[in-house]
């Protein structure tokens, strides 16, 4: 009985060192594990990450090159209406400014959609839809002849009408070749709908 109880301690401390190893073991491949987990994790939210700031600088860049586009043809319908319409006052007096205007303007309004409301968006195709007009006017019109100058005397008066609103007349009071773009439409002459539009126009174009 004496030898039975002396040979317990050898077995025991056997078993006891493949339990501690299976547990230190365990407890390394855990870590070890981990670690190669969160290193992943970090990689992947990295990439995630990456890829998120890539394509917001994608869509600041295309926000830009579409709202300037907007912008340039807003901005070279205003000025050029002016003119004409300055231009009316000496009757005789035949200056038809080209009014250009990009072809696929409704697909870069479109891109801005998330960044106007509804009825922005709509003050922007009215403005189109008369700018439109005065380029397909001023594009067929023939020199000298009265009634296609009057027709784009018409469309320019309809377009700055507009914008500004009774206030069309002190506009054509104002000196075109000293005055900005900027000056032109944030002033208190334009209409506060179109002021609103034109202002975020301006910061998409200057997106970082």
């Amino acid at each position: 009985m004496i030898r039975i109880f002396t040979d317990w301690p050898e077995p025991l401390i056997s078993f006891i060192a493949i339990i501690v190893g299976a547990i230190v073991g365990g407890v390394f491949s855990w870590v070890i594990t981990k670690k190669s987990t969160d290193k992943t994790i970090e990689v992947q939210n990295k990439i995630v990450e990456d890829n998120r700031r890539y394509a917001e600088e994608v869509r600041n860049k295309r926000s830009r090159e579409y709202a300037n586009i907007i912008r340039l043809d807003i901005c070279t319908a205003l000025f050029n209406s002016i003119r004409i319409l300055k231009d009316t006052k000496n009757k005789f007096c035949f200056n038809i400014y080209p009014i250009p205007m990009d072809r696929e303007y409704s697909i870069n309004v479109a891109y801005l959609k998330n960044q106007f409301q509804l009825k922005e968006l709509s003050y922007i195709y009215q403005i189109y839809g008369i700018i439109e007009k005065l380029n397909r006017d001023t594009n067929n019109s023939r020199y000298y002849n009265e009634e296609d100058y009057n027709n784009i005397r018409i469309d320019c008066q309809l377009f700055l009408k507009k914008i500004y609103g009774d206030n069309i007349n002190r506009v054509l009071e104002l000196d075109i070749d000293e005055i900005s773009y900027n000056q032109l439409y944030d002033n208190k002459l334009t209409k506060d709908g179109y002021k609103e539009v034109l202002n975020k126009l301006d910061k998409i174009c200057n997106l970082e």
